[in-house]
């Protein structure tokens, strides 16, 4: 009786569950999945009105359903597409498109027999195609900060010019100038790369006032300038008064010889201001000669001349010069060295 009992109530239990069970069915699914779009594009990305451009993009349903809505929309006109491969509820969609001239946008939408909506991209629209535009509007190089670092100077101050030249091509220029008096002065790369950096040229000007502009030459060919119109005044120059070149430790190498002997004369020009000599000459027994830079820069360096001599030792010279802005030197300033002394 008690197993009895027993058996009859867990089989209540059993028959209990089966029956709040809910019933299911075999065909579909408890929760309608969203669709996906991946893949999505126009190609190609450039051509003419005549030119065919395909639209793609595959469709994945998790629920086994084919989209009941389809299209990719350029400049929100709506295009269907069709199945080319795979599955209605796997496979990649395309339709072919023709495109009047310009610059165009697009996106993919797609729909399930149950509402649920999917778009690529998610939000705003995918760029393309450009259509019959063969020159794309860019960005163009340009010019930027650009000026002297000195207001004003003299004619021997070396002033500095500056510009930033940059391209968003990416493309060095062919030239970078500053116009200075209607006269183009090379610059110099300074800073940053080709397309993007600080260009600077050092010059010299002459007494006066003076007016300047930047020029540039892109990869391209095309003239860039600032400013874009008229001239940037300055720098005021004004004129330095001339300071005498000076000559020093005069020498000549070696002091005693033969008459095979080739003798060096030598002195030191040094020009306060900076002028290279216009004259710098070696008298050698009343007959000049011209010296050579041997050392140094040319406003402050050794001149030298080499020469055989004639047996004796009467030989006497001097060294003369001239600045070329009315400065004179002559050494020693009065007379003339002796030697040097040429023996058998």
């Amino acid at each position: 009786m008690y197993i009895g009992n027993l058996v009859k109530f867990v089989l209540s239990l059993v028959l209990l569950q089966f029956i709040s069970l809910p019933k299911l069915s075999a065909q579909e699914p408890l929760i309608n999945m969203k669709p996906c779009l991946c893949d999505a594009m126009i190609e190609p990305q450039t051509g003419s009105a005549r030119t065919t451009y395909i639209a793609s993009v595959r469709y994945q349903d998790q629920n086994g359903k084919a989209p009941a809505t389809i299209q990719v929309f350029v400049d929100d006109v709506g295009y269907p597409l069709k199945r080319l491969s795979g599955t209605a509820n796997n496979g990649i969609y395309k339709c072919k498109l023709t495109l009047p001239p310009g610059e165009h946008s697009y996106y993919f939408y797609a729909e399930d027999d149950q509402g649920r909506t999917v778009r690529m991209p998610r939000y705003n629209v995918k760029k393309g195609p450009t259509v019959g535009v063969i020159n794309l509007v860019t960005e163009p190089a340009k010019l930027s900060n650009g000026g002297a670092l000195q207001e004003s100077g003299t004619n021997k101050t070396v002033l500095t010019y500056t510009t930033h030249y940059y391209d968003p091509q990416s493309k060095i220029p062919q030239k970078v100038y500053v116009v200075i008096d209607d006269i183009k002065y090379p610059m110099h790369r300074h800073k940053g790369v080709a397309y993007n950096g600080t260009y600077l040229a050092s010059i010299t000007l002459p007494p006066g006032d003076h007016g300047y502009y930047f020029s540039a030459i892109d990869a391209a060919g095309n003239c860039i300038t600032l400013p874009e119109d008229g001239y940037i005044r300055g720098p005021e120059i004004t004129e330095m008064n001339n300071v005498t070149p000076q000559l020093s430790d005069e020498k000549t190498d070696p002091s005693i010889g033969y008459k095979s002997t080739a003798f060096t004369y030598l002195v030191k020009y040094v020009d306060p201001d900076f002028d290279p000599p216009s004259i710098i000459n070696v008298v050698i027994n009343g007959e000049s000669y011209p010296l050579k830079l041997k050392a140094g820069k040319s406003y402050d360096g050794i001149y030298s001349y080499r020469t055989k001599l004639f047996l004796g030792n009467l030989h006497n010279y001097y060294f003369y010069c001239e600045d070329g802005r009315g400065g004179t030197c002559r050494m020693p300033p009065k007379g003339a060295f002796h030697g040097p002394v040429v023996v058998k």
